[in-house]
């Protein structure tokens, strides 16, 4: 390779020009070394770009200052080798040198010698002084800055001299790994000295209740002391690799799926918020590991996009870890459902992704936090064979190299925000509520199935287009391009944000807020913001076994306890919307200057069938248009995105594990007009399972684009004769392509070398045939 650049904007730049970051993990140090040429030349086959790896400091420095990466004392050891390798076959690399790297390595990545000699100095330790069991460490503790300090003085030189930038393959470097996981799992912080230093008298261990409410408000103060921590130490770390010579961009892991749901994901996001848009160089990797895909978790990966993307901003979506495989034997994923998965990841906005695992490994001997094995059902494993999932991953590389302009251009158009509030998910140390605090609503217990599983999972049920953002850096005016907000609400709020709310909706905005006004901010002290502008004061609240509401004429509505209800005449002009089953006001709008505020004082979740109408009619209060594409059945998921030179791109998901049939509607990205599908009106029969993924006027020739196509479009080729296009569906789903622009380019058409034969309809040329299983179509266009 010759000298390049990479660098990080709003996508992957390479070589001044925007990229899908098509990655696959391969671990050097698990596979033998005569077998590297065979891995990497299969990555190549699968049409990846880019390989990554760990560099294992408990590999490269087994005794204390003695340090191998040439595999002089074992061959798997030769990081320059691998580079060389790597270069050769013309992939770039992504290196990740810890110190932590995890990766089911025992000890986490840390060296045997520095465990055994410092661990009981420098281990996490509680607030009685014992040390927390697990692999964590007093993170600024001198003896593993020092041990630190000297394992980068090593390696970073070598990462420098094989960056891009001095022809090497070196694109990407990760800065230590999921650093505040040892602190979530655990549910336990460190109470070491340099802690106790920097924080002062330090608050009970997370299983003591809260004595008040100016107890819990200190307990946020100690949650936003390590999310500074956390930053300052990968800033540190950042500023040891750059002083050291490495100057490709910088990215750190955000862990957080738990057996197959993703709920659990925004505690971790918030952990790193003191480095998040202009606060830091360091750009954010989610981990995507939904273990199983089906209609339970069809929406995590979303809420995991757009909270990551409306908290660090001006960055690529990148998943750093997207699942390829298994590190769990009994999890057994299959390409069905993967491959479902990779095509929504696309439409819900990545921009880049690292199969994790591309390559199954082997461990060196005790070195495996789970045995031999690392990972299974890998689309290649340990001895370079090829799995099931292989074809999926080099159909995938095919997809995203047609469409990739599209895929890095295409926004959503959303008339509709939910809000995300950091301090809500700033619980990974949250100490037992138990009253003290007087908390009407505990945002950590509700959190999921009244947001994430309630409202978030029911918007995208409903096929409702609607952007996040971050309500810490959200302004009246970066919110005014909305028709309608919706703020998931508890007790606690800050003033700042408060201010906000009601700034958006004085100012002409519509806003929803559930399930209570807050009256207090983070800290517990008194504030009553938004209360004060309505101006409106709870009456009280109400329990009630099996509760229900009737609201919008809608009855017998499942919702939770407690009601907060209010006096009939407390809002003033304001129109009751929502009544408890005793009859009492705990739902109303109300005129706030140019906009309305919108207060439903319960929530409801999403776990019946009649939640969906509720939610329908407080989206259409909004007066946005709600939905760019939708479908016929409620089953079917829709999704669609827009670039700003007139195309777009069009997914469709059926995530139950049987058929469904209906007919979709897109917006055409031009015209704004529907197009059906199928387009000859009608339904069309959608495979248990499966997702579509198709560009919207992906250009082919001048003048000429392809409007849609139920096959996945795997290749475009000029040739003498015209164009040839491969595509590739499932068996089961009919086919379908629809030109438009100058179809009188085109004089025939072949299948597979059979003449097929076209439907006119004005300026578009629409082609059906059938899918054959597991067979490519190629299509030639015949150019007048």
């Amino acid at each position: 390779m010759v000298k390049g650049n990479f660098r990080v904007r709003d996508s992957f730049l390479l070589n001044g020009r925007k990229t899908f970051l098509n990655s696959g993990e391969i671990h050097y140090f698990r596979i033998q070394r005569e077998l590297w040429d065979k891995h990497l030349t299969a990555a190549r086959e699968a049409g990846l770009s880019t390989v990554s790896t760990y560099v294992p400091w408990a590999w490269h420095e087994e005794a204390v200052g003695e340090f191998d990466f040439s595999g002089k004392t074992h061959p798997q050891k030769d990081l320059e080798g691998w580079l060389d390798r790597c270069q050769a076959h013309g992939l770039y690399c992504i290196l990740k040198p810890g110190p932590f790297i995890l990766a089911e390595w025992r000890g986490a990545g840390l060296p045997d010698w520095f465990v055994e000699q410092y661990g009981s100095e420098v281990k996490m330790r509680n607030r009685k002084g014992d040390i927390v069991p697990g692999d964590g460490v007093s993170l600024f503790h001198p003896v593993f800055l020092e041990k630190v300090t000297r394992w980068y003085d090593q390696v970073m030189p070598l990462i420098a001299r094989r960056e891009i930038s001095a022809g090497g393959p070196v694109i990407m470097m990760q800065i230590c790994n999921e650093i505040g996981v040892f602190s979530w799992l655990a549910h336990q912080a460190d109470y070491g000295e340099e802690v106790k230093r920097r924080f002062g008298d330090l608050p009970p261990d997370g299983r003591t209740p809260y004595a008040s409410m100016e107890d819990r408000g200190r307990d946020y103060e100690w949650h936003l002391f390590w999310r500074s921590y956390y930053g300052d130490y990968l800033r540190m770390l950042s500023k040891m690799a750059r002083d050291r010579g490495v100057t490709v961009p910088f990215y750190h892991n955000l862990p957080g799926w738990i057996y197959g749901h993703g709920y659990e994901f925004p505690v971790n996001i918030t952990m790193y918020e003191d480095l998040f848009g202009d606060k830091s160089e360091i750009m954010f990797g989610i981990d995507h590991i939904p273990e199983f895909v089906s209609y339970r978790n069809m929406h995590d990966d979303r809420i995991i996009n757009d909270i990551t993307q409306a908290m660090q901003g001006n960055k690529p979506l990148f998943a750093a870890e997207f699942q390829s495989g298994s590190r769990e034997y009994h999890v057994v994923t299959n390409p069905r459902e993967t491959e479902l998965f990779y095509k929504a990841s696309i439409a819900h906005g990545l921009t880049g992704w690292n199969y994790y695992m591309f390559s199954q490994g082997r461990n060196p001997s005790r070195r495996g936090y789970s045995g031999d094995t690392f990972y299974w059902f890998t689309p290649l494993q340990a001895d370079g064979e090829r799995s099931s999932l292989f074809p999926l991953v080099q159909r995938m590389s095919r997809i995203v190299k047609t469409t990739e302009s599209i895929i890095l251009e295409a926004e959503r158009k959303a008339g509709i925000c939910v809000l995300f509030y950091p301090p809500y998910y700033a619980t990974e140390l949250e100490r037992p509520e138990e009253g003290a605090s007087g908390l009407t609503f505990n945002y950590a217990a509700i959190r999921r199935p009244a947001y994430f599983d309630g409202l978030l999972k029911a918007l995208q049920v409903l096929n409702i287009d609607y952007d996040m953002a971050d309500l810490n850096q959200a302004t009246a005016d970066s919110l005014a391009r909305y028709r309608q907000v919706w703020a998931f609400c508890t007790d606690e709020m800050n003033a700042r944000e408060q201010q906000v709310l009601v700034d958006y909706t004085e100012s002409g905005g519509n806003l929803v807020i559930f399930p209570n006004l807050p009256d207090r901010e983070m800290t517990g002290t008194p504030s009553h913001i938004i209360r004060d502008s309505i101006p409106v004061s709870p009456a009280g609240t109400e329990t009630i076994d099996s509760p229900l509401i009737d609201i919008f004429g809608l009855k017998d509505i499942k919702c939770a306890n407690p009601q907060v209800i209010y006096d009939e005449k407390a809002p003033g002009d304001a129109e009751i919307i929502a009544r408890t089953i005793r009859g009492s006001a705990c739902g109303f709008i109300k005129t706030m200057d140019k906009g309305t505020l919108m207060h439903l004082g319960t929530w409801i979740g999403f776990d019946t069938e009649g939640h969906k109408p509720v939610y329908e009619a407080m989206l259409k209060r909004s007066g946005a248009r709600l939905r760019q594409a939708s479908s016929s059945n409620d089953f079917i998921t829709v999704r669609e995105r827009f670039t700003g030179d007139g195309k777009g791109l069009l997914f469709i998901g059926n995530y139950y594990n049987e058929e469904q049939t209906g007919k979709v509607e897109y917006t055409h990205p031009v015209s704004r007009d529907s197009i059906p599908i199928p387009y000859a009106g009608g339904e069309i029969l959608w495979p248990p399972l499966y997702g579509m993924l198709t560009p919207l006027l992906l250009e082919i020739d001048e003048g000429l684009s392809i409007l849609h196509s139920t096959s996945d479009i795997l290749g475009i080729e000029k040739t003498r004769e015209g164009i040839r296009i491969t595509l590739y569906g499932d068996r089961d789903l009919a086919g379908e392509i629809v030109f438009e622009g100058d179809v009188s380019k085109i004089s025939f058409v072949k299948i597979n070398g059979e003449i097929a034969r076209l439907i006119s309809d004005n300026n578009r040329k629409v082609l059906y045939y059938k899918h054959v299983h597991n067979k490519e179509i190629s299509l030639e266009l015949g150019r007048m």
